[in-house]
């Protein structure tokens, strides 16, 4: 059964290995920042905050309106004159009568008077201010004059959180190219152990055949077979082990990259040249994004702190409208208007003290996070440069192991046959040897790992590639 689980496995390995394409870390970096959906939704972010800034810098415009109504009135509205009317038509009769009275007036001429005035004194005495059925459209426009600093604010507001989404990118962006680092190379480095187990494996074979060929003549016991076989058992045990994990390792890179098969076509590599840890704490202190965005937290703090204490001062704009248009629109209504209007709140509770109370303590709460967060950063270079320097201290120290435990292992190999070196002598020296090129190759990965942190602390993750170019290539025979 663990026969046929193996092979299923290895054809699953071989199918998956004919299906990939090499990618250098360049390339793989391409792919990965092309399609990447947490890079994608900070460029969106990105442009959303730079159309906010556009929209801020409006509240600077006046604003115009084009406005329509249509109305219907439960009636017209109309005055009555009903009433002087009659005190008009009552004067107007005792006039002529005392004038004719009088003899001032013939009764020829009082009767033309009467004659000539009754279309007045018939008529109907009554106005219509306005008609029932109303409709208009017109155009109003406001401009403001002064805002008590608020428009000022809301433009430098709108600029900070546009340069905190192009931190969020920038940062966003490092982050991804750190964890690319680790999973291209942990692929590199999960292949190369699993050649190293492929070795120890060949190599136990080919001691299990050398102690049955001396078996056959006598010079070794059957338990030197046995204990062989035994050593053959685990040593596929490990490669098994190491083959999972380096499917394990690709798939995650697939998954990261957003490409099915990716075949790493660069090899690892150790840098030891670096510069001093203050020179990275330094660089910290002004590029590294989360130490920028925490600055900029605090600028917005402090425009919130300002904004609240705006709200305490007037509102002054100028405004106006004019109709278009109109239909049975009263001629005692005026077409146009303009004029200024101010705005200042008396008294609403207490509730714009108590917001800027707020906003200092928030300011206040802030400052005290960007302290904690400077810390924080400081505190992460301190743990991957020390990590990096003892990375390239235990390659240095693994690649001397490795020089040992060849000569120790080709004089085991050559004892053995000899009949001088027993074979669990012999395993040791190949699993010696074996476990030295395992850590060499774990602590040329830790290396490459502390490094693009390291860089990514500091803000200068794009200078990664400089740092590779200028490193030493690893190769394990």
């Amino acid at each position: 059964m663990r026969v046929l689980f193996t092979t299923i496995f290895m054809l699953l390995v071989c199918a998956t290995l004919s299906a990939q394409q090499d990618m250098s870390f360049d390339e793989a970096l391409g792919a990965m920042l092309a399609q990447n959906h947490a890079l994608e939704s900070q460029r969106h972010m990105a442009d959303a905050a730079y159309d906010d800034m556009r929209a801020a810098r409006g509240l600077r415009w006046p604003q115009v309106n084009v406005i329509g109504s249509y109305t219907l009135l439960q009636r017209s509205i109309d005055i009555d004159l009903g009433g002087p009317k009659g005190i008009v038509t009552n004067s107007i009769g005792s006039l002529i009568k005392e004038g004719v009275a009088n003899g001032i007036l013939s009764s020829g001429a009082a009767s033309l008077i009467a004659q000539g005035l009754a279309p007045i004194v018939g008529s109907d005495w009554r106005y219509t201010l306005q008609k029932r059925s109303v409709g208009a459209v017109g155009v109003t426009f406001a401009m403001p004059i002064y805002a008590g600093g608020r428009i000022n604010i809301a433009n430098r507001v709108a600029r900070l959180q546009l340069e905190a989404a192009g931190l969020n990118f920038d940062a966003t962006k490092s982050h991804l190219l750190t964890e690319l680092v680790e999973r291209y190379y942990g692929v590199i480095v999960a292949r190369e152990v699993v050649n190293v187990r492929r070795e120890v494996v060949a190599a136990t074979h080919r001691h299990l055949a050398d102690a049955k060929a001396m078996e056959a003549e006598g010079i070794v016991a059957h338990s030197v077979v046995l204990y062989l076989s035994y050593r053959l058992s685990e040593a596929k045990s490990e490669l098994s082990d190491a083959e999972s994990r380096a499917l394990i390792a690709e798939r995650a890179l697939d998954a990261l990259v957003g490409y099915n098969g990716v075949n790493p076509s660069d090899r690892i590599f150790l840098c030891s040249d670096i510069q001093a840890i203050d020179y990275y704490k330094d660089i910290a202190i002004k590029l590294n994004p989360l130490l920028q965005e925490a600055d900029i937290a605090r600028s917005l703090a402090n425009e919130g702190e300002k904004l609240s204490r705006a709200a305490l001062l007037p509102e002054v704009a100028a405004m106006g409208g004019a109709a278009l248009y109109s239909y049975q629109l009263s001629d005692m209504v005026p077409r146009w208007m303009v004029g200024i209007g101010i705005n200042f709140k008396l008294f609403d509770g207490l509730a714009s003290i108590r917001r800027m109370q707020a906003a200092k303590s928030r300011a206040e709460g802030v400052d005290e996070a960007v302290g904690s967060a400077r810390n924080d950063i400081l505190l992460l270079i301190d743990k991957e440069y020390y990590t990096l320097v003892n990375s390239l201290l235990s390659a240095d120290s693994s690649r001397q192991a490795i020089a040992f435990a060849e000569s120790y292992y080709n004089s085991a190999k050559e004892g053995f046959v000899e009949g001088i070196t027993s074979s669990s002598d012999l395993m040791d020296a190949c699993a010696e040897l074996a476990a030295s090129r395992v850590e060499y190759l774990n602590a040329a990965y830790e290396s490459c790992k502390a490094l693009a942190r390291l860089l990514e602390a500091a803000g200068l993750s794009d200078t990664f590639w400089e740092y590779r170019d200028r490193g030493e290539v690893i190769y394990i025979e």
